[in-house]
């Protein structure tokens, strides 16, 4: 699954066209990933809270928006007089979050000159900026909060398996440098051979390093969402909202299990946002991705395992990687461009698509220098299917709704949620407290307009 990928933008004349199409509710029996396989002793499955009939804020979703958008917003207000209700459709920290490939990758230089084209430099520099503010939050919140997470920070590489690829990605640092991008944490490496060497990749043509991290998504989301609830957060689970109407003053949130009323709703769905949200068909799109568990060879274990992550990469498709230094396994994931089409408004996470199963299965053997022979029970171990939300501009929507007073939207993370996520829950969070955009630190280019709503993007 796509956890790190940059915005796939095209001008209208070009790219895929998408035919708008509500989401549907998440599937009730999603694939288990790596993650979500070493976690069946988590206390919060099957957990139990009274449903209420009245809230202060309800957030629908419990991944890392709707997680640590509860928690920054308990954090300052934890006395609420109705309280903060959270609804999720299946167990908690079971969509996105617990699907993707743990890769906290900033963006340095890549994405600045489509970012550039789409909202222009100044915001262009912010987004950057802003991925590497989220890196920063992450690591803080792992100290402040003592969570264990595998929590790891080192560097990745952009690898470019072709000369279109190096030319494409060259042209975007290059308009960086000019427009006056801070370089400072990016080596750029140009020789074939000292590419390969660096990166372990047999055919790469070029190579860029910079700042990145990774980390155990669900481990590090629980830990905030049971923060969150040992200051009040009530958490419902399997408690899909259905609907959510205005009624007598309030916002009137239906489930199968009752309605809540609240004066504040935060839409923290992602891909599914369109469910429910009808003003986001078209807008943020379900897409399909599929990420993957590998047990490294020998050659690429102990003292040999990989000691940065990667992502490999041509102007037609890309894979990327981690190993986790706790244990060794890689975390792969990929295939965006095999039948593309079927990945656009599919929102079934329950199985896996076959031919991305085969992709994943052979890129390390493919495509890393002394892979080696696997021994039994090295190699592929498991894949699974999680549901992105691509956004038609490749931007996030944050913070209020137009002419939907008390409505809050943190969705549409275009697969790099992870790079982005906790900033913007944390700004959402200031923002239901009353607190204005520029507090946030965020993008403005993030907010929601209508504008922004009717752009035209093809993905």
């Amino acid at each position: 699954m796509a956890s790190e990928v940059a915005p796939t933008l095209a001008p209208l004349s070009t790219g895929s066209h998408v035919v708008p199409k509500p989401a549907t509710l998440p599937h009730t029996n999603p694939s288990v990933s790596f993650w979500t396989a070493r976690a069946r002793q988590s206390d919060l499955i099957g957990h139990a809270a009274p449903f209420p009939v009245q809230a202060d804020c309800v957030i629908i979703g419990s991944g890392m928006s709707g997680s640590l958008a509860a928690y920054f917003t308990l954090l300052v207000q934890p006395q609420l007089p109705h309280g903060v209700v959270m609804l999720e459709a299946r167990e908690a920290v079971n969509a996105a979050t617990a699907c993707n490939g743990g890769h906290c990758r900033p963006d340095c230089y890549r994405g600045y000159s489509p970012y550039k084209q789409l909202v222009g430099a100044a915001q262009a520099m912010k987004i950057l900026k802003n991925e590497m503010d989220t890196l920063n939050l992450v690591e803080k919140l792992v100290s402040d909060e003592n969570i264990d997470c595998d929590f790891w920070r080192g560097r990745s590489f952009d690898a470019m398996m072709t000369d279109d690829c190096k030319a494409d990605f060259r042209r975007s640092y290059d308009e960086f440098i000019r427009d006056g991008g801070n370089i400072d944490e990016v080596e750029w490496i140009d020789d074939k051979a000292a590419a390969q060497e660096a990166t372990r990749l047999v055919n790469v043509q070029a190579a860029a390093s910079f700042p990145a991290g990774s980390f155990y998504p669900y481990k590090f989301t629980a830990h905030l969402l049971k923060r969150a609830m040992s200051m009040g957060l009530n958490l419902q689970i399997h408690t899909p909202a259905t609907s959510v109407v205005a009624g007598d003053g309030f916002w009137m949130i239906d489930t199968p299990r009752g309605t809540i009323r609240t004066r504040k709703v935060l839409h923290a769905t992602n891909g599914y946002a369109s469910a429910i949200f009808p003003e986001f068909v078209g807008k943020i799109v379900p897409y399909y991705g599929q990420c993957s568990s590998i047990i490294p060879t020998k050659a690429f274990s102990g003292k040999n395992m990989l000691s940065h992550t990667i992502r490999h990469a041509c102007m037609q498709d890309s894979s990327y990687l981690i190993q986790r230094p706790a244990d060794g396994t890689v975390i792969l994931g990929g295939g965006e461009f095999v039948y593309r089409d079927a990945h656009i408004n599919n929102c079934d996470d329950s199985k896996v698509m076959p031919a991305i199963t085969e992709l994943l299965r052979n890129v390390m053997k493919d495509n890393f220098d002394g892979w080696g022979e696997e021994a039994h029970g090295e190699g592929f171990e498991r894949d699974w299917a999680g549901i992105q939300g691509y956004a038609r501009d490749g931007l996030p929507f944050i913070g209020a709704f137009p002419g939907k007073e008390g409505q809050f939207v943190c969705a549409g993370f275009h697969g790099h949620g992870m790079a982005r996520i906790a900033t913007c829950a944390r700004g959402v969070a200031m923002m239901m407290l009353g607190r204005p955009w520029e507090d946030t630190e965020l993008p403005e280019c993030f907010q929601i307009t209508k504008e922004r709503l009717d752009r035209k993007v093809r993905m």
